[in-house]
């Protein structure tokens, strides 16, 4: 009986994880919607880290609380920094952390999403507004 208790208890609990197969499409919009994200809200950066003016609480939260940290797994290490963060002003090292990583990041996945296009046969410099049209209209070629 212990078995089969400890049985059924694994089959559910190995049948609840998230274990969705994501295709190349999908993660190359993940990829450009989380460049995206990094790209608007770099304006709030720049308040928490004092390089331009502005309330940097409410710079934070709005940061924060965007619903694209909730589901885009790509912004994971994104949302784990902003997640250190207690207090903007006191905790200044979370802050310029969180900064150096949105900057790398933000590089990280500008060449990535370029090294889908070229590994479609793209070479031509991308406005990142037209990653998405661009990627759809070379796939299908």
């Amino acid at each position: 009986m212990n078995n089969r208790v400890l049985i059924l208890g694994l089959v559910l609990m190995l049948s609840c994880q998230d274990n969705k197969i994501i295709n190349e499409n999908e993660l190359f919009e993940l990829k450009v919607e989380a460049f995206h994200f990094l790209s608007e809200y770099h304006h709030q950066l720049h308040i928490l880290i004092g390089e331009e003016e502005g309330d940097k609480r409410k710079a934070f939260l709005e940061f924060k609380k965007s619903p694209i940290l909730q589901h885009n797994k790509e912004l994971i290490p994104v949302k784990n920094a902003l997640g250190r963060i207690h207090d903007v002003d006191i905790d200044s090292v979370y802050v310029k952390r969180l900064d150096n990583l949105v900057d790398y990041y933000q590089s990280g996945l500008s060449i990535q999403i370029e090294a889908f296009l070229r590994g479609y046969g793209y070479k031509e410099n991308v406005v990142p507004s037209s990653y998405i049209e661009i990627y759809d209209k070379i796939k299908i070629d």
